[in-house]
């Protein structure tokens, strides 16, 4: 179920660690995160898990990030990122792929 993922990944976001992020997503994915928009941040684009996992590396290299959900649904999330000192309100979209794993995942501001 993309609830349970979702969770997942925030649980992943607020573990700091990468690989625990790129597990949940396929082989063969696409990510576009642009949450951070509105605070002039580039969006983040990985395509690949490899691709995803070494992203997630270099944004927890760089910042603490934490994370809380504020609305779970059932295919998306509204959440609040906070990292850089800045609470960051983002909803992510996910579509999961036959084995439950993420094949595409699109962050925009709330």
């Amino acid at each position: 179920m993309v609830s349970d993922i979702l969770q997942q990944y925030v649980a992943g976001l607020n573990s700091g660690n990468a690989d625990q992020v790129a597990a949940l997503f396929a082989e063969s994915c696409d990510f576009v995160d642009g949450g951070a928009r509105p605070f002039d941040f580039p969006d983040v684009v990985a395509s690949g898990r490899e691709a995803v996992r070494e992203a997630f590396r270099g944004v927890f290299e760089t910042y603490e990030v934490k994370a809380k959900i504020v609305k779970l649904n059932p295919n998306s999330m509204e959440y609040d990122v906070f990292l850089a000192g800045l609470e960051i309100p983002c909803i992510g979209t996910a579509t999961l792929d036959e084995q439950g794993k993420i094949k595409e995942y699109l962050v925009r501001p709330r």
